[in-house]
């Protein structure tokens, strides 16, 4: 003999498979990953223009970067989403968009009329104006990483031609 409860098959199913929006710094951080349904763009859609009214956004980055697929249904319900978060004064950039999505969009004739577009997270944040502080630089970084090898070698402050294994001893 099974159970049934009467009580969970009353009440609607709860949408596990929600998109997160992410508001930060006053902006909203929408991160697309997996296969997007139907469905779920469409409450994608509905979920943003009521958390941009909430939370008065300036921005919205949208990382497309953990997508499987990018279809033109897709596409045209991001367009919708970009145009009515800009009606609502509210600038959206598109990041993490891969070549084959690129060349894919573009051999279908997709416009993403009025959206900003990124190679990633951090380039869109900055078009929008957001701008870390107190962080390294790619060379900065390079540098540290080469002190810190050096370091862990015992080279530390030793130049390298006059090194004893760069001498031949």
């Amino acid at each position: 003999m099974s159970f049934i409860d009467s009580a969970a098959l009353a009440r609607p199913e709860r949408d596990t498979a929600r998109i997160p929006i992410i508001p930060l710094w006053g902006n909203l951080i929408v991160p697309l990953q997996g296969d997007i349904t139907d469905a779920q763009a469409a409450q994608l859609c509905s979920d943003v223009l009521r958390d941009i009214q909430r939370t008065r956004a300036r921005g919205m980055v949208v990382d497309i970067s953990g997508l499987w697929m990018v279809d033109s249904h897709l596409c045209a319900v991001l367009a919708r989403l970009a145009a009515s978060a800009r009606l609502m004064g509210t600038r959206t950039v598109l990041c993490g968009m891969g070549a084959d999505v690129a060349l894919t969009l573009q051999s279908m004739g997709i416009e993403l009329d009025g959206v900003e577009t990124a190679l990633g997270l951090e380039e869109g944040l900055a078009l929008l104006g957001i701008q870390v502080t107190g962080a390294l630089t790619a060379e900065a970084e390079r540098e540290s990483a080469q002190r810190l090898a050096d370091a862990m070698l015992g080279l530390e402050d030793v130049p390298l031609e006059t090194a004893p294994e760069r001498q031949g001893r």
